[in-house]
């Protein structure tokens, strides 16, 4: 009932009508379904009457009623969203801060990288040896994304470092097993921090962090396809929150500008098609994801807590709260002891089995942050890791949730893997 109540105001808040109808035709995956075709249709429409490089004047209106002008579409700015209130977090005394959209959380972070070595090398005051950088976090595609970097402009830093030119952080990460980051216990950064919260969202204590900043510039980035649309998936999109500090020698309006100069050149801003399927009235809407994100982070604590960190079949480190009470994530990573790929392959058709047996609604997928329940066997290369199965408990909740606990909670209990 709280999803259908919940997909029923996004629909009244979109003006869609149709929600009730697709919930009595097929229940509440053809509601998503259905409010998620709707609404695209709906803000595509510019996009589909509008060329990539308009004439001079011509304006397209997007379905919130704002218009937009541009010469060419890569130089598009979506300010309009990029001013939406309040910001994801709250800026504290002392610092500046502003919003920047990009293409997606990986050209965030690209452009940032771009920023930061940019300014590095300019000025009087340009080091003549490349920037020392921590990746205090264990997200494959940051590893990679840093690995195309010359090590002439970013050379690694030792984790055993008192400090670093830049820290980029992730306050909970996961390899397949899940870590945290304490702020108090890596290196502080002399010029810039990168916080990535993809997997939590709005839910991180940002003192710390800005604590142990002995620069004036910090970036809080994530993902937005995941938490930040409703489970509906519109249009991926980074999502940048600068800090600056007040009284440095650029303030915060004048790194935005910077930065998006860079998303342009780079190709990493959204598309005139994207910026409508975001303009939809809950993205960016704080209080909408703090309350979309706490169900979803309960739930999948709730998994968590059920499996434990005294099964004999399973590793402890499932989960962050098991780690650390309150800490969250959106989904678990459930490894077997000692398990090799072939074992995990057999532990994945015992759980489709106990799924098709108990008649469960569990979606075989990748992902997570969606309203449905998803599980996917992750199977990385043999140097890069172990496999694992990630449980992605979505925003529905009920009785479907419950068994998919209980299932769990039956096999964590096992001595072995039959």
């Amino acid at each position: 009932m709280r999803d259908r109540d919940d997909l029923l105001s996004l629909a009244r808040r979109a003006e869609l009508g149709s929600v009730n109808s697709h919930i009595k035709q097929g229940g509440l995956d053809a509601a998503v379904v259905g409010l998620r075709r709707e609404w695209l249709s709906k803000a595509h429409r510019p996009a589909d009457a509008t060329l990539k490089s308009p004439c001079e004047g011509e304006a397209s209106r997007m379905p919130d009623g704002e218009s937009v002008r541009f010469g060419y579409e890569r130089d598009l700015d979506p300010d309009w969203l990029e001013r939406r209130t309040p910001l994801c977090h709250p800026v504290p005394s002392g610092w500046q801060s502003v919003r920047v959209l990009c293409r997606s959380g990986q050209a965030a972070l690209s452009c940032l990288l771009h920023l930061i070595a940019r300014r590095a090398s300019s000025g009087p005051g340009a080091p003549s040896r490349p920037l020392t950088m921590l990746h205090a976090g264990r997200y494959f595609e940051t590893t990679g994304l840093l690995a195309l970097w010359p090590r002439s402009v970013f050379a690694p830093a030792d984790p055993s470092e008192a400090r670093v030119d830049v820290l980029i952080g992730e306050p909970v990460h996961c390899d397949g097993q899940f870590g945290l980051s304490d702020p108090a216990l890596v290196p502080r950064a002399r010029q810039a921090l990168l916080l990535d919260t993809t997997l939590t969202g709005l839910d991180v204590d940002l003192s710390g962090w800005l604590a142990s900043l002995e620069g004036s510039f910090a970036a809080i980035f994530r993902s937005g396809l995941k938490l930040d649309q409703a489970g509906l998936e519109l249009a991926n999109v980074g999502i940048i929150q600068l800090f600056v500090r007040v009284g440095s020698a650029f303030d915060a309006v004048s790194t935005a500008d910077e930065l998006k100069h860079i998303r342009a050149l780079t190709g990493s801003g959204l598309t005139l098609d994207e910026m409508g399927a975001l303009s939809a009235p809950w993205f960016l809407d704080r209080s909408y994801l703090a309350q979309y994100t706490s169900r979803l982070f309960a739930n999948n604590a709730a998994l968590a807590a059920a499996i434990g960190t005294g099964s004999i079949l399973f590793d402890d480190r499932c989960h962050p709260s098991l780690i650390s009470p309150g800490a969250v994530a959106p989904f678990c990573a459930i490894r077997l002891r000692n398990g090799d790929a072939s074992s995990h392959v057999r532990l994945l058709h015992r759980v489709e089995d106990e799924i098709a047996r108990r008649t469960l609604k569990l979606d075989k997928g990748g992902s997570f942050g969606s309203r449905a329940d998803r599980y996917e066997l992750i199977e990385p290369d043999p140097e890069a890791g172990q496999p694992f199965l990630r449980v992605a408990m979505g925003y529905r909740g009920g009785a479907n949730r419950d068994g998919i606990i209980d299932l769990f909670h039956e096999l964590a209990a096992l001595p072995s893997l039959p």
